[in-house]
């Protein structure tokens, strides 16, 4: 990771850290803010909002704008990913603390700064183009008080560019099924987690595009509550850096080796399956055109039980690995 600059934290971020102990400053006055400092008051909790960027300067400035005029007392953190049009530089004018990245690492590699810099309890991850609604933050926010982590889930009245929806539909089959439950939006960028629970997991996340589906898997297949709350987003301001086959496949992978991970059967028994299943077919052909026990019979049944016994191996090894992180 190439050296971080971090701006200092202006006077409303240092309210909000009071806040976070409880104590209220006390004023003749009822501002807004101090409505806001109650509220994380009563929540027992401060939140840090996390805004990754890559040439977002088109929207950044009214993203941030917005979030500041709605929760004053939010840390508001943006992490410019290299970027070479002064995102940074409009973030930081519309009152967003910035970290830069020498070189542009990876949507990931940038939750993941902000999410070793961010000072609040809770985290929330929101996209600097324009997409979401800043007033879903607070509903995201306050189901952290019952969950590790809360998923923005896009309505079917969303805008998504249709080239996106096949391959957004074959990700989340994929993930249902090694998942085991039904996961309502497995990558939406809109999500809120305990700063503490996903620091655990921080070292799982990968640079690229899929550390919402990730984050998604790992904390499901780690038994953590996890929360989806209706969201609607709008149209991106600006184009996308997304590659729908290069980032598709690379979270397909991603998705095998998380569930390899966590439990392993749910891979390598479907294989095993799989391969004794084409030997029972091979034998049966065989013995009913009148020929002997083929070899292929043999050979796959073979590597039908050392599949089964490898997956075997790997639960155990998943589980002792399970009880050591936990």
């Amino acid at each position: 990771m190439g050296p971080i600059q971090r701006e200092p934290l202006s006077g409303r971020h240092s309210t909000g850290m009071v806040a976070r102990t409880g104590t209220l400053e006390s004023s003749a006055v009822r501002s807004a803010a101090e409505v806001m400092r109650a509220e994380e008051a009563a929540t027992g909790c401060a939140v840090t909002v996390i805004i990754p960027a890559l040439n977002e300067a088109a929207a950044i400035g009214q993203v941030v704008a917005a979030l500041v005029a709605r929760y004053p007392d939010y840390e508001m953190l943006v992490v410019d990913d290299g970027s070479t049009d002064g995102t940074g530089e409009v973030a930081a004018a519309a009152g967003a603390q910035v970290i830069r990245h020498e070189w542009n690492q990876g949507y990931g590699a940038s939750l993941r700064t902000g999410c070793r810099a961010a000072r609040g309890d809770v985290i929330v991850c929101f996209d600097g183009d324009g997409q979401h609604d800043p007033d879903d933050v607070e509903r995201l926010v306050a189901e952290t008080q019952r969950h590790d982590m809360v998923v923005g889930t896009r309505l079917p009245d969303s805008y998504q560019p249709g080239i996106r929806r096949p391959g957004k539909a074959v990700l989340a089959a994929c993930a249902n099924f090694l998942a085991g439950v039904k996961i309502p939006d497995v990558n939406s960028g809109l999500r809120a987690f305990k700063r503490d629970v996903i620091l655990r997991y921080l070292h799982l996340m990968p640079s690229g595009f899929s550390f919402s589906t990730t984050s998604t898997l790992a904390l499901l297949k780690s038994g953590r509550p996890v929360k989806w709350v209706p969201i609607t987003v709008r149209k991106r301001i600006g184009v996308s850096s997304v590659s729908q086959t290069r980032h598709g496949l690379q979270a397909l992978l991603l998705l095998v080796r998380l569930t390899t991970l966590f439990e392993p059967l749910r891979v390598f028994l479907p294989v095993s399956v799989a391969f004794m299943l084409v030997a029972i077919g091979f034998l049966i052909a065989n013995l009913c055109a009148g020929h002997t026990v083929p070899q292929t019979s043999v050979i796959m049944s073979v590597s039908s039980v050392t599949i089964f016994l490898m997956g075997l191996v790997m639960d155990q090894v998943a589980a002792l690995r399970r009880e050591k992180h936990e």
